[in-house]
């Protein structure tokens, strides 16, 4: 998976941002020459087919039709997803609103973090993208729950009033890892009842919660709490079958997965970070690389291999999952002072 940052600006301020490092830290953006740059470097060796556009708030970016359609046009490319909060969808011109390849992932706050004007403008460009350019099945929901007492009852009318089948939840990570004395274990079990919680009202909806990166590890659950999404994901698996079939869309109720893998994100001068968590020590202009595929590696040989030795909580160091590297434990940001250890700004 890679993304291309196009720009810093964002017209939100979300109090957990997970690239806290550059989000309006300027106006920097990226020049659509170092856009195509960047195309071909993701899509270069065939490994990729998904390009992702990030910003900051993607539909800020002053070139961002024209960076669309090149991305859009290009053979190479199955799906182009832009991670946006779509509260300016009506700066994309409609050509590319309808385009096949077109996806959105929606950051989709809460009117007291976002503000009741902008939440509703999000509401209704929602809907009118489902309505007036075929949406359906083209763009999903994901939110961040930041704390446990985290208040999500303003998710179910949306996902009631657009019929979604899948959600994507994030268990977001303070900002530089700061569990303020907790161990990343204690901070996961903490965010284990609002977690499940939205699972399981997420289930009484009809839809299933597909985990991104910052998922709960398999520890934290207990037997029968596994065993009985897992049950559920069984019957909704049948049920769904047959609507929003295509693999591109996450179906996983609860993660199944609890190690993750490089995601390249290309900064707007064509610096590349192995993620956002990590984006302080892992900075590597993709010009010294040959392709994506090679930066990838680079990685993980610097990177993940390493990570798989070190343990943030005590919990995890005998744990037979983390020494076959089944699971990191958590963000491998909690592992960075380790990691990094009087490193320099790069690795």
């Amino acid at each position: 998976m890679a993304n291309i940052m196009v720009n810093e600006a964002c017209n939100l301020q979300c109090p957990y941002c997970f690239a806290e490092e550059f989000v309006n830290k300027s106006s920097k953006e990226m020049t659509l020459e170092d856009f195509r740059k960047a195309l071909d470097f993701v899509l270069g060796d065939g490994s990729d087919r998904q390009v992702g556009i990030i910003g900051g708030e993607p539909l800020l970016y002053t070139h961002i039709n024209e960076a669309m359609r090149m991305a859009l046009s290009d053979r190479r490319s199955q799906y182009v997803m832009i991670y946006t909060n779509a509260v300016e969808l009506e700066r994309l011109e409609p050509e590319i609103l309808d385009a096949k390849k077109y996806r959105m992932l929606v950051n989709c706050n809460s009117p007291e973090d976002m503000g009741e004007r902008a939440f509703e403008k999000m509401r209704k460009n929602l809907l009118y993208f489902q309505r007036d350019h075929f949406g359906d099945g083209r763009f999903r929901l994901s939110v961040n729950i930041y704390k446990p007492d985290f208040d999500y009852s303003y998710v179910i009318p949306l996902v009631q009033e657009m019929g979604f089948d899948v959600i994507r939840l994030s268990i977001s990570v303070p900002q530089k890892g700061e569990l303020g004395g907790k161990s990343p274990l204690q901070y996961f079990h903490d965010m284990k009842l609002v977690a499940m919680r939205f699972v399981c009202d997420m289930i009484r909806c009809g839809v299933i919660t597909g985990f991104d990166c910052n998922f709960l590890p398999g520890c934290v659950l207990t037997e029968e709490e596994r065993d009985s999404v897992m049950a559920a994901k069984e019957v909704f698996y049948s049920a769904l079958s047959r609507r929003y079939s295509e693999e591109f869309w996450q179906r996983s109720i609860v993660c199944e997965i609890f190690n993750c893998s490089p995601v390249i994100d290309i900064l707007p001068d064509l610096r590349a970070i192995r993620c956002f968590g990590l984006s302080e020590y892992t900075k590597r202009d993709i010009r010294d690389f040959h392709s994506i595929t090679a930066l990838r590696n680079h990685y993980i040989n610097t990177v993940d291999r390493y990570a798989l030795n070190l343990w943030s909580s005590e919990e995890c160091k005998d744990c037979y999952m983390r020494e076959y590297g089944e699971c990191s434990g958590g963000c491998l940001l909690f592992k960075a002072k380790q990691l990094f250890a009087g490193a320099s700004n790069t690795v």
